[in-house]
Formats: structure tokens, C-alpha cells, sequence
């Protein structure tokens, strides 16, 4: 036995220098192995991690967008009754039905009642039907402007709500435990006090007891000049209709030289904020606006002052101006689509197109369009479903907006 232990020895002794190199390189490999596998493990903790915070930013940034909807929504019945009791166009209505029929029982009688000179009922009716054309333009087109205004602003607001929520989630996230954030419980406050946010959103009701009164004025001046020389007979087609509305937007949109004017309707002057919080119920007694309300405020205004609102503002105000028009559609162009639908099959692609554009759809009074324009305003307000909330509310430029308002912050924000 001593011989083999000698033998063996004496090989190890001879070779243990080989034997220090092997047991390094398996050492060192085996090491590395671990530290791979450590490191793999880590990359896929991190990534697995990095897809749970996008996707709860992304589930956030959604859910924001969803209360924008609703929260619109929930003023919409505010603003519809002001605008049908300041621009009560059924009352109008109701006064012309009263002088048919004053009218008709003249004439059954022979003779006006005494005392009635003959030519009152007709001058009565006329003035009637021109105040009804100005108001039932006017009330449409002021829908219109107002609902988008709304859309708009409330994105805002709640975009830059969000912000902070979003931000504050960020700083959670960093402090939080590996389980908490792969299961995307990570909460946090929501950035600004919860009374500066009660503070923030009550500015809402500028739109909706102020600023829709100086929209509406505006739109009121533009149609008395567009509108107002505009014969109650004169022949009227889609496409003059459209007209008539485009020129009525151009001095809308274009007074002061910009549409930027427009957001003057959504919040009041600087120093005027307490007088406002106080018409909105909010308790100001020895209030001042605190640093981060006004911040707050001033951020909103840089938005609104800013050129990419604007292109945005413009461009949603096409989209709601489109909506409108298709909307009017139906009225000049039912039968005519009724029957192409009826031999479409016999009908090239290109051809009735072709026979489309040429058509300029039907064509009658002025005075006829009236009560169609009038009932316009249901639809914008009114709706359900309310095409012109749920499309503008995903109008891409809007959207984009939106992302860049939630997503955007300094860094001494953080």
C-alpha cells in the first residue's frame, strides 16, 4: 500500500504545477459560469421589470385619456342648457307657428282684427325668420367651437395631472421591492395636493359660465356678417353651405389676426383666479393661490400660449367642423345616394365617383336649411353616442399632444 501512496504522491509532486493550472481554469471557469448566469439573471429581472413599469404608464396614459371622455361628457348637459336658454331658437319657432296661425284665422274672418294694420303679421314674421336664421347659425356653430374648446382643455388638464401621478410612480418605483414591481403595485401620491387639484379643475367652470358667453359673442358677430345679408330665399346647395360656414370660421378663428385668441375662453386673466375659485364653490376665505396652483396655472397658460396647441386647436377644429358637414350631408344628398346604392353593382368604381362629384346634390332656400341647422346642435350636445366626443377625443394630433403634456418634465421636477 505504501508503494502505491508513494507512487501517487510522487506523480502529484511531479505534476502540481499542472494540477494548480487545471484547478484555476475550472475555478475561474466555473466562476464565470456563475457570474454569467448571475448577470443573465439580472438582465432578465430588469427587462422584465422595464416591460411591467411601460406597460403601467401605458395602462395610465389610457386611462387618463378614458377620463377626459367621461369628464367632458359630465359637463356637456351644462353647456347644452346654456346654450338653448341664452339661444332659445324654439321659442322662435313657436312665435313664427303663432303668426300662421293668427294668419289663418284672420283669414277665415274676411278681415285683420281692428285696430291690426294688415301688413304687421308679415313684417312680424319676417323679422322672426331673420333672428331665427342668425340664432340657429349661431347656436350650431358656437356647439361646435365650445365642445372642441371643452375636449381640448380637459386633456390638458388632466394630461398635466397625470404628469405627476406618472412621475411620482417613478420615484416609487425606485424605492420599491423586485415583487412589488413585477406585479405593477407601485403607488404613490398624486404629485400636487389633492386640494390643488379640487383648486386645479374647478377652472372648468370659466368655460361653462364665462368664456362660452365671449365664444359666443364672438361666433355672433361673425355670422351677423356673414349670415346676416344672406337673402332667406336665395338658392342654397351643400357645397354654398359649407361655404357660408368656412367664412363664418375664417372670421372666427382669424380675429385678432390668430385662433390663439380662442383660449382666452378657457381660463380667466392672471389675478383674477380667487374670483373664479370663489364662483366655483371652492372656500376662499384669506385664500391666495398658493405656489403650486400657480405653477400649475402658468403651465397651462404656456400651453395654450404655445404654437403646437394651436396647430393642434386648428386641426381638431376641422375635425369637428367635417363631423358637422356629414352630418348635413343627408339633407342635399339622400336620394341621390339611395338610388346609387340600388345599382351600385351596375356602376364602375370610377364612374360613380365620377357621377358623385359632379352632383351637386339638391338644392332649396335658405329658409329651408334654417330648421336643419338648428337641429344641428343636438347632435353635438346631446348625442348618444356623441360622435363628436368619442372622435375628437382620439383626434391623432390631440393624442400626440396629450402623450408629450404626460410624459414632459423638468428635472427639478424630480
Amino acid at each position: 500500500m505504501s508503494v502505491v501512496f508513494d507512487a501517487v504522491g510522487g506523480f502529484l509532486n511531479r505534476n502540481r504545477r499542472k494540477f494548480y493550472w487545471l484547478g484555476g481554469t475550472v475555478g475561474s471557469g466555473y466562476l464565470l459560469f456563475k457570474y454569467a448566469q448571475w448577470k443573465w439573471t439580472e438582465f432578465q429581472q430588469r427587462r422584465e421589470i422595464e416591460q411591467t413599469a411601460k406597460s403601467n404608464v401605458k395602462r395610465r396614459f389610457e386611462q387618463n385619456l378614458q377620463d377626459c371622455t367621461f369628464a367632458v361628457g359630465s359637463l356637456l348637459p351644462t353647456l347644452g342648457e346654456n346654450l338653448f336658454n341664452e339661444l332659445n331658437v324654439e321659442l322662435l319657432t313657436a312665435q313664427l307657428q303663432q303668426t300662421r296661425q293668427a294668419k289663418t284665422e284672420g283669414g277665415e274672418g274676411g278681415e285683420d282684427q281692428p285696430g291690426a294694420p294688415v301688413t304687421q303679421p308679415r313684417k312680424t314674421k319676417l323679422e322672426i325668420w331673420e333672428e331665427l336664421k342668425l340664432l340657429s347659425f349661431t347656436r350650431t356653430i358656437s356647439s361646435v367651437y365650445l365642445v372642441t374648446l371643452l375636449i381640448v382643455f380637459t386633456h390638458l388638464q388632466l394630461s398635466l395631472l397625470g404628469r405627476f401621478f406618472y412621475l411620482d410612480s417613478v420615484v416609487a418605483f425606485s424605492q420599491t421591492d423586485r415583487e412589488q414591481q413585477v406585479r405593477g403595485t407601485v403607488g404613490g401620491r398624486k404629485g400636487v395636493s389633492d386640494e390643488t387639484e379640487r383648486k386645479y379643475l374647478t377652472f372648468s367652470w370659466y368655460v361653462l359660465n364665462v368664456g362660452w358667453k365671449q365664444c359666443v359673442a364672438q361666433v355672433q358677430r361673425a355670422v351677423q356678417e356673414v349670415v346676416g345679408s344672406i337673402s332667406l330665399k336665395e338658392v342654397t346647395t351643400y357645397d354654398a353651405l359649407i361655404e357660408i360656414i368656412g367664412k363664418v370660421r375664417e372670421k372666427v378663428e382669424d380675429e385678432n389676426g390668430e385662433n390663439s385668441n380662442m383660449t382666452a375662453f378657457l381660463l380667466p386673466e392672471e389675478g383674477k383666479e380667487e374670483d373664479v375659485l370663489r364662483a366655483g364653490g371652492v372656500e376662499t376665505d384669506g385664500f391666495v393661490v398658493d405656489k403650486e396652483l400657480k405653477d400649475l396655472l402658468n403651465e397651462t397658460r404656456d400651453f395654450l400660449d404655445s404654437s403646437d396647441f394651436r396647430k393642434v386647436l386648428k386641426s381638431c377644429f376641422d375635425e369637428a367642423f367635417d363631423l358637422l358637414f356629414k352630418q348635413l350631408r343627408p339633407t342635399f344628398f339622400a336620394e341621390q345616394e339611395s338610388r346609387q346604392r340600388s345599382h351600385i353593382a351596375e356602376v364602375q368604381e370610377g364612374e360613380d365617383i365620377q357621377d358623385n362629384a359632379e352632383n351637386k346634390g339638391k338644392a332649396m332656400p335658405l329658409a329651408g336649411v334654417i330648421p336643419v341647422i338648428s337641429r344641428l346642435v343636438h347632435h353635438v350636445v346631446n348625442g348618444v353616442p356623441n360622435i363628436f366626443l368619442e372622435i375628437l377625443s382620439t383626434q391623432p394630433e390631440l393624442k400626440a399632444l396629450s402623450v408629450v403634456m404626460y410624459t414632459g418634465w423638468e428635472d427639478h421636477v424630480l
